[in-house]
């Protein structure tokens, strides 16, 4: 199948839900209502058991703080704008279920990890972590689009997660790969441009010309660092083939023994990923 017959394919690519168009309609009204954004909200169950998940990860919350219990308090702490953001990134978790020959919670898992490791870069780089974390979280979407579109293809059997060569098997075999896909899903969905160029972009920040390519930059370096926990490599071996040049490019030379770390975030347990997939 082509790229362009791919993203013709509406069946194939998720649509962003009534529910949360209702309430991203509401927060981008001139004076939005906190209290209608809560209401509505609260009424999908699914979709309030994944946005508490987030607020209480790495991402929204500082080491010790009380747990959020509630969207009304999510939203309060939040702000319009990182709600808006949160809605989406929590959706996502329900546009994909039942993926064949993929297991839902692992890649989340995984998604999840990538998305801290990102915030914490971000942070560093002070740019914006919400953005950082919505990207990793959304970095994968366009192989699972994939794999649903052709569950057979050979370079879509591997394991996401520790799978090295997935980017260039794509290619080879199709033309096209995973981030192109999720680049497409992303803007579908209405993310921000420059998160859509990161995802574009993740898997070669370095290649081509225009635009800024820090976020993509930041979320390379957080797929290595989450696939190589996966991959269990450790040691002087891990530094050796760790992404200097990559890290050096934004400014983050020194990051290479802090992402070899195996302590660099707390690691995505699977309870956390199970609530975030169902």
């Amino acid at each position: 199948m082509t790229l362009q017959d791919l993203l013709a394919a509406d069946a194939l690519i998720p649509s962003l839900p009534e529910a949360v168009s209702r309430i991203l309609a509401e927060l981008q009204k001139e004076e939005p209502d906190l209290r209608r954004v809560n209401q509505l909200t609260s009424g999908e169950v699914g979709l309030t058991v994944r946005i508490l998940r987030l607020v209480n990860s790495a991402r929204y919350s500082a080491g010790g703080a009380a747990r959020i219990g509630t969207v009304e308090a999510a939203t309060a702490l939040l702000g319009l704008s990182a709600t808006r953001q949160l809605v989406q990134a929590a959706a996502v978790g329900g546009a994909f279920r039942g993926v064949p020959g993929v297991d839902m919670v692992e890649f989340w898992r995984h998604s999840l990890d990538v998305a801290k490791i990102a915030q914490s870069l971000a942070e560093e780089l002070r740019l914006d972590p919400g953005l950082a974390f919505t990207a990793g979280l959304l970095h994968g979407t366009g192989d699972l689009i994939m794999k649903m579109a052709m569950p057979t293809c050979a370079s879509l059997q591997p394991r996401f997660s520790t799978d090295e060569n997935r980017h260039a098997a794509q290619v080879a075999e199709l033309g096209y790969a995973y981030p192109e896909v999720g680049a497409a899903f992303a803007a579908r969905w209405l993310f921000p441009e420059t998160l859509v160029e990161a995802i574009r972009h993740q898997c070669d920040p370095q290649q081509g010309e225009g635009g800024d390519r820090t976020l993509a930059a930041v979320l390379y370096l957080a797929r290595w660092s989450a696939s190589a926990h996966e991959l269990d490599i450790e040691g002087t071996a891990l530094l050796d083939v760790f992404p200097h040049g990559v890290a050096e490019g934004i400014g983050l030379g020194d990051a290479g023994k802090r992402l070899c770390d195996d302590d660099v975030i707390a690691w995505t347990p699977a309870d956390e990923a199970r609530d975030f997939s169902s």
